[in-house]
């Protein structure tokens, strides 16, 4: 069963309904969304989730569990964006969704942050977990925030909780092999590090970029290597350079997955002044523009560099293209 989605801004979550888009993901009406919640009650998970990571993970498994137990729904609430953190943010609002599709949730709620920014710790569980989401039990991290200024935390959650006979859980921190914290600043430090095997051990999958396929300048096509460009967001990205991917997107209903190597950065050499996420298909000719596309980063095979000329960058990519080739070949055997 996929996700309810409840959002009163769409166009946030737009790449991840129009990839799902065959799969009947869809925006559920807030009205009759929280008419549900009201008749069954609620487990409410609160926080971020930036990157949805394994610690977060952890405390989705104790909510959808609680709420299976005792036959209510789940309910993840969260902020649509958070104005001044969208520069430092792992995943955007469709790659937390296409990612929390998978954890059995039944709502995905993105509230509007200007809607409660003011609210009181006290307003905030009144107006929200009670009269609205219908809480009957409540869970969040041991470093959870709330009510204007941050003046809310889980000691005072739980004692205004407690005066309303609800349950509050708290998620302790989760450690990694090494004892680190995993958590969001951990991870984005990993990613501008490019250190994409600890990224990989703290989410608990590979970096995800999910997108749409806009027009470049074409200049890929005119030297044997056309490319998928997707719009460089505002987020945290790993060093520039060239990566071996996988990518996915529906084709008459049925996903797809091909191999490719995508850059991140500034093409130095054709095109300097426009940061750009480009990628190239191996052996896909199609055209898909306008398509939404996932791609999933698995290696950083060289940084970025600017070559002496158009022939230098058609044999690097020609050798960047043929080492991951071998590299996924090798990995299938």
């Amino acid at each position: 069963m996929s996700i309810k989605i409840v959002t009163e801004n769409k166009d946030n979550i737009i790449e991840f309904l129009e990839f799902k888009r065959d799969e009947n993901i869809s925006c559920f009406n807030l009205k009759d969304s929280l008419n549900e919640l009201k008749e069954t009650g609620t487990v409410v998970i609160l926080g971020n989730f930036d990157g949805v990571h394994k610690a977060h993970r952890k405390i989705f498994q104790k909510g959808v569990e609680n709420a299976r137990k005792n036959g209510y729904k789940t309910v993840v609430y969260t902020f649509n964006e958070y104005p001044d953190k969208r520069h430092t943010r792992i995943t955007n609002q469709s790659e937390k969704a296409f990612i929390m599709n998978n954890e059995g949730i039944d709502y995905l709620y993105f509230e509007e942050f200007e809607k409660v920014r003011n609210f009181s710790p006290e307003n905030f569980v009144k107006k929200i977990l009670i009269e609205k989401l219908n809480a009957k039990k409540v869970l969040c991290g041991f470093n959870f925030t709330f009510g204007k200024g941050k003046s809310g935390n889980p000691e005072i959650l739980k004692e205004l909780l407690k005066k309303n006979g609800i349950e509050l859980e708290v998620q302790e921190a989760v450690f990694d092999n090494n004892s680190e914290v995993i958590s969001s600043t951990n991870i984005r430090k990993y990613i501008k590090e490019t250190n994409l095997e600890k990224v990989k051990e703290l989410l608990g999958h590979n970096l995800l970029i999910l997108g749409k396929v806009v027009h470049g300048k074409q200049l890929g096509r005119t030297i044997g290597f056309p490319t998928a460009n997707l719009k460089f967001e505002n987020r945290v990205y790993p060093s520039f350079g060239v990566y071996g991917v996988k990518i996915y997107f529906y084709e008459k209903g049925i996903l797809k997955t091909y191999t490719g190597v995508m850059n991140i950065g500034r093409n130095p050499t054709v095109d300097k002044d426009n940061l750009s996420v480009e990628t190239h298909i191996f052996d896909f000719d199609k055209d898909i523009y306008g398509k939404y596309i996932l791609i999933e980063i698995f290696e950083n095979i060289r940084k970025e560099v600017k070559f002496g000329s158009i022939d230098e960058l058609k044999n690097q990519i020609d050798k960047d293209s043929k080492y991951w080739k071998n590299k996924v070949e090798k990995i299938k055997k």
